[in-house]
């Protein structure tokens, strides 16, 4: 369960849209005073309008490698830019660990509104195939990678305060919150008053001694989670995300920051 947390920190890096450009966040992850692992999140729109968005997760450090027997598990949704939303024409999640690997890819058929999910699972290099159609209310318009891109246009959109949504590559319906009251108190503690905005998902999925799962996230002024929260998670701590590099360059860097076309961003 710890590499799906690893992931779920890092999906919430990317808000930004416009033209033909690269967006890198790399994260260190832990809980308390230890840190675990890594978490990685790339943008990538081209002049076309076709995107990619990748997001992968690692435990570091020989102890806790080995214990996890060097598990790697990664998030790919490719697709296309309509109106600055992402819209997937596939998802793939893969998996490694010790003898054992896992694919799985989903293909959208938007005339017929459906999804083939095709699988693919090994153990000491026999492997077995599966497929099955999703429709009706296994079908998604999201991924778990477009949703946490496409939410913020919701909310702007709409107003809303609180949006329920279902994407493929979660088991359950996350909640996405602006919070307000109480959990904004609670997330200005939990960030140390920092600036930017605040987002609370409820991924409604039990994670260690947390019943619903409740992440917590901080959003710099370009739109990428500078940190993460998942909140009540461990007996001596929560486990976090922290950015520890960031890379924007292209179009959009530059129209965003000022600078010549292209130059690259390194922030650390």
């Amino acid at each position: 369960m710890i590499y799906k947390t690893f992931l779920l920190l890092a999906l919430s890096a990317f808000s930004l849209f416009g033209a033909e450009f690269e967006s890198f966040v790399k994260y260190k992850v832990g809980y308390g005073i230890f840190t675990l692992g890594e978490a990685e999140a790339s943008l990538t729109i081209n002049d076309n309008g076709s995107y990619k968005t990748e997001v992968s997760a690692k435990a570091k450090g020989g102890l806790v490698s080995a214990l996890s027997r060097h598990r790697v598990e990664t998030y790919v949704s490719e697709g296309v830019v309509v109106d600055n939303m992402l819209i997937p024409y596939r998802f793939v999640k893969s998996s490694s660990y010790g003898n054992k690997k896992r694919h799985i890819e989903f293909s959208w058929d938007y005339d017929n509104m459906n999804i083939l999910m095709e699988s693919e699972n090994c153990k000491d290099g026999d492997c077995k195939y599966s497929s099955e159609i999703l429709s009706g209310d296994k079908y998604a318009k999201d991924d778990i990678l477009t949703l946490y891109h496409n939410i913020m246009f919701d909310f702007n959109k709409t107003g809303a305060k609180e949006i329920n949504a279902s994407a493929i590559g979660s088991k359950k319906p996350v909640v996405i919150m602006l919070p307000e009251g109480k959990r904004l108190k609670t997330a200005k503690k939990t960030f140390d008053d920092k600036e930017g905005t605040y987002i609370i998902a409820i991924l409604n999925q039990e994670i260690f001694t947390s019943d619903k799962g409740e992440l917590y996230v901080n959003v710099d002024s370009d739109n990428t989670a500078s940190k993460a929260v998942l909140k009540k998670t461990m007996l001596f701590g929560d486990v976090w995300g922290e950015q520890i590099e960031k890379r924007i360059t292209g179009k959009r860097a530059a129209q965003q920051n000022g600078t010549n076309e292209g130059e690259n961003l390194t922030k650390f």
